[in-house]
């Protein structure tokens, strides 16, 4: 029967193209596009990148009393966040890229068709999860123009300061609003990659090992039992059975290799999105409280509430899985029916890896259950001293 081949770099196919329009990754040197590639970055990063924060951190700073510092706060911080995420990106971008040849080498290893299901439950996961968060994102966009629409008076989709008066005139108020859609929209964007990437590999990482534990439960499968005359059978046997146990290992180390890329390239991302989700829905809660509920404003805060909540869930549920496939990997070699002891040799060199976000948090859901906590009990803090 002849098995469909797989690859899964083609789960972080959506995430390469942002990255792409983004001016993270260039043509070659020697191309006739490199320079106005680059050129064109420069533009598009020093024009939202740089520039949209900087409007709502002037602002945030330029705030007469509790209540604009609160309607500034949280959107400022998420900001803020993103663009240090988007940057950290542009550092391991580099890292991320080794991994194709990686993957392309555990691709090749899968042969069985079941192994090749699993591999590609993993890439079609990462993909959902990357549309999931795009639909939040999505609806978070919408809702904020909600914010200008349904206001009784003249007012931005987020509080922020601008070189000219924007309350001035009609063609002024334009100007102003047209920059935060456009710029809004391009940092949504850069955020979707920013947040979903380490799911994405994560799925990836998942998928390798399970299909690895499926190599290795198989082991063996097919022995001709002992007591059988034929020794010359039963060498040969044996021999392609010590190929494949050997075979099994390097996918261990390679499977290893990958997730210490994996580690370095989302370990900052992970600690990062913990730290602005805790703290966007803690001054959330304070903007509610002392400023109050602003209807035209309510369906975006529940938009961008469940946006934030719903990617670090997303994260910390793979990080769980990640460690169950680690331990599904030791059960299935007490499940190899090869009794040798060659086989305790793949035994000693599994370790039990975990994600961790900073190279301090575990990413799973009880971190999960203690940023929601600890957001909670911050507010609970803050509103005592009402």
């Amino acid at each position: 029967m002849v098995v469909t081949k797989i690859h899964t770099w083609k789960a972080f196919e959506y995430h390469w193209r942002l990255w792409t329009f983004f001016g993270l990754k260039p043509p070659p040197r020697n191309s006739v596009w490199f320079k106005p590639y680059v050129a064109y970055a420069i533009l598009l990063n020093i024009s939202v990148t740089f520039f949209f924060p900087c409007t709502l951190i002037i602002n945030l700073i330029l705030a007469k009393n509790m209540n604009e510092v609160c309607e500034n706060l949280y959107h400022t911080i998420t900001d803020v966040v993103c663009n240090i995420k988007f940057l950290n990106m542009f550092l391991v971008r580099k890292k991320l890229l080794q991994i194709n040849q990686i993957l392309k080498r555990l691709d090749m290893r899968a042969q069985t068709l079941e192994e090749i299901t699993e591999l590609q439950r993993g890439v079609n996961s990462a993909r959902n999860c990357f549309k999931i968060v795009g639909r939040f994102f999505c609806v978070a966009l919408i809702t904020s123009q909600l914010v200008a629409y349904l206001s009784p008076e003249r007012i931005l989709m987020y509080p922020a300061w601008f070189p000219w008066d924007w309350r001035a005139s009609k063609m002024n108020f334009l100007y102003a609003h047209s920059y935060q859609l456009y710029g809004l929209t391009l940092q949504t964007a850069q955020n979707l990659g920013s947040d979903t990437y380490p799911q994405a590999y994560l799925v990836v990482l998942i998928g390798h090992i399970k299909a690895l534990s499926l190599r290795i439960k198989a082991l063996g499968s097919e022995v001709t039992p002992f007591s059988t005359s034929d020794d010359e059978f039963k060498k040969k046997n044996e021999n392609h059975l010590y190929r494949e146990l050997v075979d099994c290992i390097i996918d261990h180390e390679t499977i290893n290799d990958l997730f210490r890329i994996v580690q370095q390239g989302i370990s900052s991302t992970c600690l990062a999105q913990f730290f602005c989700t805790g703290l966007a829905q803690c001054t959330m809660g304070v903007y509610t409280f002392y400023v109050g509920l602003d209807y035209s404003k309510l369906p975006n805060l529940i938009a961008y509430f469940s946006a934030v909540t719903a990617e670090i869930f997303i994260l910390c549920y793979y990080g769980d899985l990640f460690c169950q496939a680690n331990e599904k990997l030791i059960n299935s070699i007490y499940s190899c029916n090869w009794v040798d002891p060659h086989r305790f040799l793949l035994q000693r060199s599994q370790k039990i890896n975990t994600v961790m976000a900073g190279n301090i948090i575990p990413v799973s859901l009880s971190t999960f259950v203690t940023v929601m906590k600890t957001a909670y009990s911050a507010f609970t803090v803050l509103n005592k001293f009402n």
